[in-house]
């Protein structure tokens, strides 16, 4: 996977909010897309040359005023799918800058400054709250956005965003993607895809995004506060 999404080094080149250059790979879209196309000529020609599929995670939206919004990601999509790639992964939101319109839920405030140096606890904990939007969490909640893309590309696309149960895959899957992504499902229950393959329709997942693991894996590791019993009470509760 192309990860051109999330605020990182090729989602900063498209996006106009961090993309100040002056130069070819600044100003236009056109420019914007340089270094991604870039990118993708390296990337697609090794994995075409070894018989490796090759998807693209792909923002439709940087989630605040600024960055890039739904139509000009629609034109940097039909980009991507001019590269013949496997599928395309939509996601959004901005780790610097829009952290939690990537995931939803509850802000891991606590977690973060646990975690931290002991000098960076007390600031993280009193402007943290300040600093980081909160979007809240529903099921599929990329999936409205999604299917404007849905509508405009003929290349696979995987749906990712808030599966929690066979019914969302579902809603995904009868909305036309051809696959779905899931992660903090899968940290909560590793066998959660295995249990809905055996036929138990009604099998949902016990996360409840208070997001603990994704502020956990940039110090620690990836862990379900759930599967973790020694954690503070303010971390769980």
């Amino acid at each position: 996977e192309v990860h051109a999404g999330h605020g990182y080094l090729i989602s900063q080149f498209l996006s106009p909010y961090t993309n100040h250059r002056r130069d070819e790979y600044g100003g236009s879209l056109e420019n914007r897309m340089r270094f991604m196309r870039m990118c993708l000529d390296e990337a697609v020609g090794a994995a075409r040359s070894c018989g490796m599929a090759i998807t693209v995670k792909h923002n439709m939206y940087d989630g605040f005023k600024g960055g890039i919004e739904i139509p000009e990601s629609i034109e940097i999509a039909k980009v991507i799918e001019s590269y013949d790639v496997d599928g395309i992964v939509l996601s959004g939101g901005f780790v610097s800058k829009a952290p939690m319109a990537v995931m939803r839920g509850l802000i891991p405030i606590y977690t973060m400054s646990y975690y931290s140096p002991w000098w960076l606890r007390y600031f993280i904990r009193w402007c943290g709250p300040l600093m980081i939007k909160q979007f809240p969490f529903e099921e599929c909640y990329f999936l409205e956005d999604a299917r404007k893309f849905r509508a405009e590309l003929k290349c696979p696309l995987i749906y990712v965003g808030g599966l929690v149960s066979r019914e969302g895959i579902d809603r995904a899957l009868d909305a036309g993607f051809e696959l779905v992504q899931m992660a903090r499902a899968l940290v909560n229950d590793p066998d959660f895809v295995n249990k809905l393959q055996a036929g138990d329709a009604a099998t949902r997942s016990a996360c409840d995004h208070r997001n603990y693991c994704i502020a956990r894996m940039y110090s620690v590791d990836m862990k379900c506060c759930k599967h973790c019993p020694d954690l503070p009470r303010k971390i769980v509760e």
